[in-house]
């Protein structure tokens, strides 16, 4: 079909002329897609810099937005989670308020599950038991609430005294560390963690975390501490005295140190497959091949189908052939 004339009849059936008709309303419509172009770019950018954890960045520009869109829950909210990822809780808490009041109610379970956890970690006890409180009330899914009332149990023994104000704090950095590792922050995920450690120097999981960082970030003397750290906390957390072992064969060079860490990891799981691989690494390289034979064939006995282990007897027995 050809383009319509402005001045021929509209083609909607109204019997005006085009211009007056279809074609004004097409230009309106056009004008208003323009005129939002500029907040819709900016929130854009501002969610941007929000997934790069460029905080004040983000802020800035959701505020900015919050002028064109004052009554946005969504803006409000996304400020909120900003202040979090600073770590601003009480700033955090503050914008989760005002989500909360301009909210839709399918957004209410989850802007309050937000509200607590950052009235807890800013140490507002009894206000996040509140936002919980509602939220469960809000949420429909019997794991939600189940979730929920894990939380309420643990703010309740902070309550009560029988655990430190900041544990739940601990637990939430502690997973927020996870989510840097799978994000492959490892940067971030230290520093989070020394944080924590200065909380609670009582935390096993938190030394042994920060001892992967460090691992993963090739900070090798800080990793041995935190990993030594931890098995004085807990002198039975096998991975530890396995990653021990590693350090100190790979990096360190020290294969009698790592045979002693694998040796106490066995001791306390005598199927870690791993261990004994790596065991027969470290005679190896002390030149007994003997007891290298021995490790990886137990190794294969766990593991029949161990590749690691199959080419290294392979490679050992050519050698000798």
């Amino acid at each position: 079909m050809g383009s319509i004339q402005r001045n021929s009849p509209c083609p909607c059936g109204s019997g005006k002329k085009y211009k007056n008709c279809c074609l004004q309303n097409q230009t309106n419509r056009e004008k208003q897609e323009l005129a939002t172009d500029g907040p819709m770019e900016k929130l854009g950018l501002a969610y941007k810099a929000m997934s790069e954890k460029k905080w004040r960045d983000a802020i800035n520009i959701f505020e900015e937005c919050l002028e064109d869109r004052p009554n946005s829950a969504e803006i409000i909210e996304a400020i909120a989670s900003c202040y979090d990822g600073e770590e601003d809780f009480l700033r955090a808490s503050e914008f989760y308020e005002k989500a909360l009041a301009v909210s839709r109610d399918s957004e209410t379970a989850q802007i309050l599950y937000r509200l607590g956890v950052s009235r807890a970690c800013s140490g507002r006890i009894e206000k996040s038991v509140e936002a919980f409180e509602r939220a469960k009330e809000a949420f429909h899914a019997p794991q939600e609430k189940g979730a929920i009332d894990k939380i309420l149990e643990e703010l309740s023994q902070i309550n009560l005294g029988n655990r430190p104000l900041y544990s739940f704090l601990t637990q939430v950095q502690l997973q927020r560390a996870f989510s840097d590792f799978d994000e492959e922050n490892y940067e971030h995920a230290a520093i989070r963690l020394e944080k924590i450690s200065s909380l609670d120097s009582t935390n096993p999981s938190i030394y042994y975390n920060l001892g992967v960082a460090y691992a993963f970030l090739k900070r090798d003397d800080e990793a041995l501490t935190s990993f030594k750290k931890t098995i004085e906390l807990d002198p039975e957390y096998v991975t530890a005295y396995y990653n021990l072992g590693q350090i100190y064969l790979l990096a360190k060079r020290d294969f009698s140190q790592a045979l002693n860490y694998f040796d106490r990891a066995i001791s306390f799981r005598d199927n870690y497959i791993g261990a004994y691989h790596q065991k027969g690494v470290a005679y190896e390289m002390l030149g007994d091949t003997e007891k290298a034979i021995q490790c990886w064939n137990k190794t294969l006995e766990l593991d029949p189908g161990n590749k690691q282990a199959l080419e290294n007897l392979q490679r050992v027995q050519n050698k000798h052939s």
